[in-house]
């Protein structure tokens, strides 16, 4: 095999081996062959690089069951290939009509689907690195075309990569940048048969209607269509990799992820430019739904453009799919499934010390009963975790709860009440966290401390003060 064609797409391999890392020495390849020219070139020629590079490959076919009597023989001259190379040849046989009803999906995301699926599976029984694709330039253009048609962005201008993680197996593609003509025409040159897919001229595909009809059509404008679609794609590509990697920065920078709800400020984020703003958004949703596709330009401009509104300090936005995105005040935090119901609780206090967990938290709340004198109260030195009341202005039993419609606080020093409703809002506490704050109340029903937020002007300790009551909020891996 000496012709100029084979030997171009040797060293174009070759080269990609070197520059791109392609594949390393000593790697096991699991090859897709459909029948094709372009996957027959590739069968050839990594076999005949096998041997410089110490490469094990194995020839992968899948029936996808359309065509029964073409199928058939085309796994049988797939399985001849291999043998005359002495290559191992692993065949399955899928009835993508069958799972098209059972899924819902059209023809070519189903065969898709079901192709990928068999090639990993083959892959992971012989330990393969990589999984071999034959697509090309012309591939490539069909699809960069396709994704403008349906108004993709970056990520869908992108096109197919040339080397893609997909469940720890390296999905590559040495022929992106070479002509279907030139494969056709190299195994021409070197004898090798190969099957035409009568499948490739119904025009229902939309594929095939893009490479049959748009394409020529848009080559009257320009001769050099299908090489700058491929430019396009990777010019566009290499640009949203560093986009995807300041975003990851981003996300590591500003997101806090915590019981399945991911959340942000929103000072944080409006001082981001809009690119990262959309891309930030786009990767929280692929984190909630396993059906992230959907939420297509539309919707993540939707969301972000109700986080930059000014003035609105609360609000909840349904996305869909079970995903929502609320404002908390200056937080921002999306969340997949219904809301958590926290059944309303009341745990006695009696008059002794104790500790006690707080219902729907990691915190426990510390009691403490002291003897106390006026000097005590020079040293007093308070968080707002913590509180001293005056244990004989206390009414046994007190009461640690979650709030009650209704519930009022005495001030401190200013004299009168104010609703504990009202305090929230004064203090911005999200909603979502409103119904688990805890709340200690007298025997009457007065709230006279929320930890962490402020006590009341019930119970306060005086001059003469001879016993106290100290509670401390505390988190639970303090007493671990």
């Amino acid at each position: 095999m000496s012709g100029k064609t084979w030997q171009s797409l040797l060293e174009h391999v070759r080269t990609l081996v070197k520059e791109q890392r392609l594949c390393s020495a000593g790697d096991t390849i699991i090859v897709a062959v459909s029948g094709g020219p372009d996957s027959v070139a590739l069968l050839h020629v990594l076999h005949a690089l096998s041997d410089e590079y110490q490469w094990k490959l194995v020839c992968a076919h899948l029936n996808h069951g359309f065509r029964p009597e073409e199928s058939a023989q085309e796994a049988q001259y797939v399985a001849k290939i291999s043998s005359d190379l002495h290559i191992p040849f692993e065949l399955e046989e899928v009835s993508t009509p069958d799972y098209m009803v059972e899924t819902g999906q059209g023809p070519q995301e189903a065969a898709r689907t079901l192709r990928y699926d068999f090639l990993h599976r083959i892959a992971e029984k012989w330990s393969a690195h990589s999984i071999a694709l034959a697509h090309h330039m012309d591939d490539q253009a069909e699809t960069v075309l396709m994704r403008i048609l349906r108004g993709s962005g970056a990520e869908g201008l992108s096109g197919i990569k040339m080397r893609r993680t997909e469940k720890n197996v390296e999905l590559i593609r040495p022929f992106l940048r070479i002509y279907k003509t030139t494969l056709i025409h190299a195994c021409e040159e070197c004898d090798f048969g190969y099957i035409t897919d009568s499948s490739n001229l119904h025009r229902k595909y939309t594929r095939n209607r893009i490479r049959l009809d748009v394409l020529p059509f848009l080559e009257q404008f320009n001769e050099q269509l299908v090489p700058s679609l491929a430019r396009l794609a990777e010019i566009v590509g290499t640009e949203n990799d560093y986009i995807q990697q300041e975003t990851g920065t981003l996300y590591a920078e500003l997101v806090k992820e915590e019981e399945g709800s991911f959340s942000f400020e929103v000072t944080s984020f409006v001082e981001v430019h809009v690119a990262l703003q959309r891309r930030l958004i786009k990767l929280i949703l692929s984190y909630l739904s396993p059906s992230y596709e959907q939420f297509d330009f539309s919707k993540i401009e939707m969301v972000r453009g109700q986080i930059m509104q000014s003035g609105l300090t609360s609000w909840s936005l349904d996305i869909g799919d079970k995903v929502t995105c609320v404002r908390e005040y200056q937080n921002i935090r999306f969340i997949r499934g219904v809301p958590k119901f926290y059944e309303p609780y009341c745990i006695p206090i009696l008059r002794n010390n104790e500790v006690i967990s707080i219902p729907f938290t990691k915190e426990q709340l510390d009691i403490r009963l002291l003897p106390w004198n006026r000097n005590d109260s020079d040293q007093m030195e308070l968080s707002s975790e913590e509180a001293f009341f005056d244990a004989d202005l206390l009414t046994f039993p007190l009461c640690l709860r979650s709030r009650r419609q209704g519930d009022s606080f005495k001030l401190t020093g200013e004299g009168g009440t104010k609703k504990v409703k009202n305090l929230f809002i004064d203090e911005k506490i999200p909603l979502s966290q409103r119904n688990t704050l805890p709340l200690l109340a007298d025997f009457h029903g007065q709230v006279l401390w929320i930890p962490g937020i402020r006590r009341s002007g019930s119970a306060l300790v005086h001059p003469g003060t001879s016993c106290v009551v100290h509670m401390r909020r505390i988190k639970t891996e303090e007493n671990v």
